[in-house]
């Protein structure tokens, strides 16, 4: 490769997950199966056959036969240092529904419920100090929720009102103004001491922050064509990032301006589609 691949955090987990069980250097281990690594990243399988493919396109692999990507993504993983193997696992985003086909998303969209219903708890938790901190003490310098409301708010206003969307008529160019709004977002919110209540919908409103960031990149990357299989799955993850975003921000009493960045979302989800 010439140059250093350009990942998400997502991709990066995905790569994690896949080069665990060749971490130690053994010649007779074999990279993770797809089942294996959605099962740590909280992806569904075809979510992660989805990033693979743009992994086995970042690492220049895609040409080599079906038989041998995943050895060499491996080999050139571990070889270039791209991540840290020996971490733990991290708990990724609520499990995506990438189907593009009318029946299968019907079965997906069961299952994406169920688990970003669990996932997006979890963070809850995590957010009120429940997991990973003492007892569920709450951070001593935590806002009342009418204060952090206010903030997020704010930030919202803010994050908006720079998006310059408009002007750009190239798709890459427009995903990248979108990825700019949801990044600009999803960097104040994580600045800001949560209130302590632990509201799971408050951390739906980050999990589809997160979930927007990830595919709004792919986009500004490289658009996918119109009608493919990338496209489809893009399409319907930035989709459910749109809809996560917006219930999340109903639901914890959050303003107009923060369902706009979910609105922003479903345009960006358009923009990947190839829509004018």
């Amino acid at each position: 490769m010439t140059a250093e691949p350009r990942l998400t955090e997502t991709q990066r987990r995905i790569l994690t997950a896949l080069c665990r069980p060749c971490a130690d250097g053994s010649r007779y281990a074999t990279p993770a199966t797809n089942q294996e690594i959605a099962g740590e990243v909280y992806l569904s399988v075809d979510a992660v056959k989805a990033h693979l493919r743009t992994l086995f396109r970042k690492f220049g692999v895609e040409e080599l036969p079906h038989n041998q990507k995943r050895a060499r993504l491996v080999e050139l993983v571990l070889e270039g240092g791209h991540l840290d193997t020996g971490t733990a696992p991290e708990q990724a985003d609520a499990a995506p529904d990438p189907a593009s086909d009318g029946r299968f998303r019907g079965r997906r969209a069961i299952a994406t419920a169920g688990v970003a219903v669990v996932a997006a708890t979890l963070l809850g938790l995590v957010l009120g100090g429940v997991i990973g901190g003492g007892a569920g003490e709450a951070p001593a310098d935590a806002p009342t929720k009418a204060e952090y409301v206010t903030q997020v708010n704010r930030y919202c206003t803010l994050a908006l009102s720079g998006s310059g969307v408009g002007s750009h008529t190239n798709r890459a160019h427009r995903a990248a103004a979108y990825l700019k709004v949801i990044e600009t977002m999803r960097g104040r919110l994580a600045s800001l001491t949560p209130p302590s209540d632990g509201d799971a919908r408050l951390a739906r409103f980050g999990v589809g922050l997160d979930r927007a960031a990830d595919y709004t990149s792919m986009v500004a990357e490289e658009p996918p064509d119109p009608g493919s299989r990338r496209g489809g799955d893009i399409v319907a993850e930035l989709t459910i990032a749109a809809g996560q975003v917006q219930a999340g921000a109903l639901g914890y009493g959050l303003g107009r301006d923060c369902s706009g960045i979910g609105d922003l979302i479903a345009a960006s989800a358009r923009n990947a589609a190839g829509a004018p």
